[in-house]
C-alpha cells in the first residue's frame, strides 16, 4: 500500500565548552539548592497568547528547579544573559556552510514562550544563522529551512499533576538546530538523512558527545495536519515512530469515517463514588481513600472503537489524561476487569442509560480536575471525527508516540530585548571556511585509501560517528588498524562488560602512553582493562609490570622452551604462548619468530 507522507526533521545537537550566554560550563551536576516558580503566560508580539501556552496555564502547575555546579544567576533568570559564547555561534555558523545555507549578516535573538517549566525564564532564546541550505542523500536533496542557535532546556527530573521538577546543569548549554523542509519521502529516506546530518555535527570540534547530546524532533503528515514528535532519542527509532504514527492515524481514519456517519458526542461526567463504597476493586478504592473521586460518562457510537483490533480510541482520551496528571481511566471495552463487579457495571450503564453502540468511561481523579479533563475529552473527539490530527506528540522508548500538547504557532515568539544584534562579519565567516568537515563522500575514501580500512571497518566508523574522533586519535598513534579495532570493538566491549563509561579523553590519554613507550595494540587492550576495572590513575599503569612488553631475547626464550616440549604448532603458538608469562606481547613478532626458529631444533 502506498501512502502519501511528508516528513521533516529538526535534529538538536549539544555542544561543549560553556553555556550560550554566561561562563558557565556545560559539564555539571544536580546539588541541594532549589528554587520554586510558577509560570504566567504573556502576549506575543502579534498580540495574542499561543495555544500550546494556554494549554500549560491550564495545568497551572509549581515548577522546582535544582542548582547545580555549572549554572549561576543567569540559569535561575536572576541576571541578565552576557554575550553570547562566541566559540558556539562560530560552530553554527560552520554547520551553516557545511549544509550550504546563507548565512545572515547580523544575529537577532528572539524569544520563544516555553511555560512548561523547561525555562526559569518562561522563554527560550533561539537565533537565526543560515537559512536555505540543502544536504545530498540517495534519495535527491533535502532543504535545510534552518540552522538556529538556542539555548538548550532545563533537564526534567520528575513530574506529577500539579508539579514539575527540573535540573540547572543542562539549562543554557549551546544547542544547534537544523531543520529541513518536508522533502522526506518515506521512514528509510529518514534515517538516511539524520544520519547524514549527524556526521556533519559530530565531525565538528564543538559536539558535546554525551549521551543525552543529540535529540531528533520528527515532523509528520498524512495530509490530516501536521504532527510534530518529541525527542527520538535513538536514529532507529525514527523508522519505528514513523511506523507508528502511519498505523495510528490510518486506524483513526477507519474510526472518523464511521463516526461521520453515526455522530458521537461525550456526556457530561457523573460523581459515581457512591456506587462504589463497598467495591472490592482494589485500584478504586485506593483511588479514594487518597481523596479521589470516582467520575463517569458516555461517549455514544464508538462501542469496540475504545480497544478492538487496530482500533485504540481509548488510548487516545487515555494519553489526554495522562498528561494531565490522571492515570486512572477506564473504559468499557476493557469491562470486566480492575476488579469492578458485575452489579457495579450495571448500575453505572443503567445511570447513564447506555445503549448498545455507546462506550462508557470512568475516571479516578480530583474533582477539581474534572472540568478541564471534560472539555479536553471532547476536543479529542471532535478533532478525531474530522481528522484535524495536528499536534505535539512525544516519542517513547518503544518507538510509539503519545499527546503531549497542542502545536504551537508563531504567536509564542518575541524579540529579545536583552542581547544586542551580533554582526557575523568576514573575519568569522573566514574561521568559519577553514573549520568545515569534510563530506561522509571524503571521509569514506580517507578510511579506504589513506587509512587501508576495509570497507565494513569504514563504513562502521562511519555509521556509529566516530570519524573524527578516528582522526584525532591516529594524530597520536599512527596504527589505524588498531585504533579502529579500539573504537569499534574493544572500548564497546569494555563498557559493556564492566558498566563502565571510559571516555575519549581517558583513550587519548592512554594512546600517548602507548606511543611513548611503544606499546603495540595487546599492551593497550590491556591498559584500557586494567583501567576500567580498577579505576587507577592513568599514569600509574607505567609502573605496571603486566604491561611492560617482553623484549625480543624473552620472546625467544619461551619459544625454544615451547618448541622444547613439543606443545607448538602455527594454530597454537599465541595460546600457549599466553600460558607462559603474564605480560604483554606482539603476537605478529611472536608467529614470526617461532616461523625462524622452528627449523633450528
Amino acid at each position: 500500500m502506498v501512502i502519501d507522507m511528508k516528513i521533516g526533521l529538526e535534529i538538536h545537537f549539544q555542544l561543549k565548552g560553556n553555556k550560550l550566554f554566561c561562563s558557565c560550563s556545560t559539564e555539571g551536576e544536580k546539588t541541594d539548592f532549589i528554587i520554586e516558580r510558577k509560570m504566567t503566560p504573556v502576549m506575543s508580539e502579534l498580540g495574542k497568547i499561543d495555544n500550546a501556552v494556554k494549554y500549560e496555564q491550564m495545568r497551572d502547575r509549581t515548577f522546582v528547579y535544582y542548582s547545580s555546579d555549572n549554572s549561576c544567576l543567569v540559569e535561575k533568570d536572576e541576571e541578565p544573559p552576557h554575550d553570547v559564547d562566541y566559540e558556539a555561534l562560530k560552530t553554527a555558523v560552520v554547520l551553516s556552510m557545511a549544509l550550504h545555507c546563507k548565512i545572515v549578516d547580523y544575529v537577532s535573538f528572539m524569544r520563544k514562550i516555553v511555560i512548561d517549566g523547561s525555562n526559569t525564564s518562561g522563554f527560550q532564546r533561539t537565533g537565526v544563522i543560515g537559512m536555505d541550505g540543502y544536504i545530498k542523500t540517495s534519495k535527491g536533496n533535502v532543504r535545510i529551512s534552518a540552522v538556529t542557535l538556542e539555548e538548550d532546556a532545563a533537564r526534567k527530573i520528575r513530574e506529577d499533576i500539579d508539579r514539575a521538577e527540573y535540573s540547572l546543569d543542562r539549562l543554557g548549554i549551546p544547542l544547534v538546530e537544523i531543520s529541513t523542509e518536508p522533502d522526506i519521502i518515506d521512514q528509510e529516506h529518514a534515517l538516511e538523512t539524520a544520519k547524514a546530518i549527524g556526521y556533519l555535527v559530530m565531525s565538528t570540534y564543538k559536539f558535546r558527545g554525551e549521551v543525552d547530546s543529540i535529540r531528533q524532533d520528527v515532523n509528520f503528515s498524512m495530509g490530516y495536519g501536521r504532527v510534530e514528535i518529541k525527542g527520538v532519542s535513538r536514529l532507529s527509532f525514527i523508522r519505528d515512530t514513523i511506523d507508528y504514527e502511519v498505523t495510528r492515524q490510518m486506524s483513526l481514519k477507519e474510526i472518523s469515517d464511521i463516526l461521520k456517519i453515526k455522530g458521537s458526542e461525550i456526556s457530561d461526567f457523573n460523581d459515581i463514588t457512591y456506587l462504589f463504597k463497598n467495591t472490592e476493586s482494589s485500584m478504586i478504592k485506593k483511588a479514594i481513600k487518597t481523596g479521589k473521586s470516582v467520575f463517569s460518562a458516555m461517549i455514544t457510537n464508538v462501542n469496540h472503537l475504545m480497544k478492538y483490533g487496530n482500533y485504540h480510541l481509548g488510548k487516545e482520551f487515555a494519553d489526554v489524561a495522562r498528561n494531565m496528571g490522571i492515570g486512572g481511566m477506564m473504559h468499557s471495552d476493557e469491562f470486566p476487569g480492575y476488579g469492578i463487579s458485575d452489579d457495579e457495571l450495571n448500575s453505572v450503564y443503567k445511570l447513564l442509560s447506555r445503549g448498545d453502540n455507546d462506550s462508557i468511561i470512568i475516571v479516578l481523579t480530583y474533582k477539581n480536575n474534572i472540568g478541564a479533563l471534560a472539555g479536553l475529552l471532547r476536543l479529542r473527539l471532535n478533532k478525531i471525527i474530522n481528522m484535524d490530527l495536528a499536534e505535539t506528540r512525544a516519542a517513547t522508548e518503544k518507538g510509539e508516540t503519545k499527546y503531549l500538547r497542542p502545536l504551537p504557532g508563531r504567536e509564542r515568539m518575541y524579540p529579545e530585548t536583552d542581547i544586542p544584534l551580533f554582526e557575523i562579519n568576514k573575519s568569522l565567516l573566514d574561521e568559519a571556511n577553514n573549520l568545515i568537515p569534510e563530506t561522509m563522500e571524503e571521509a569514506k575514501l580517507n578510511l579506504n585509501n589513506k587509512y587501508k580500512l576495509s570497507t565494513v571497518e569504514s563504513d562502521a566508523v562511519i555509521n556509529n560517528s566516530l570519524y573524527s574522533t578516528f582522526v584525532k586519535l591516529i594524530k597520536i598513534y599512527n596504527e589505524p588498524k588498531t585504533v579502529a579495532r579500539l573504537l569499534l570493538q574493544t572500548v564497546p566491549e569494555l563498557e559493556k562488560k564492566y558498566n563502565s563509561k571510559i571516555g575519549n579523553e581517558n583513550l587519548i590519554k592512554i594512546l600517548n602512553i602507548a606511543k611513548n613507550n611503544g606499546w603495540d595494540r595487546s599492551n593497550i587492550e590491556k591498559a584500557l582493562e586494567i583501567f576500567t576495572v580498577k579505576k587507577i590513575n592513568i599514569n600509574e599503569l607505567i609502573k605496571m609490570d603486566e604491561l611492560k612488553s617482553l623484549s625480543d631475547e624473552e620472546i625467544r626464550e619461551i619459544i625454544n622452551k615451547l618448541i622444547i616440549n613439543n606443545s607448538i604448532n602455527e594454530k597454537n603458538i599465541i595460546p600457549s604462548f599466553k600460558k607462559e608469562t603474564n605480560s604483554t606481547f606482539n603476537a605478529k613478532k611472536v608467529i614470526e619468530m617461532y616461523k625462524k626458529l622452528k627449523n633450528t631444533h
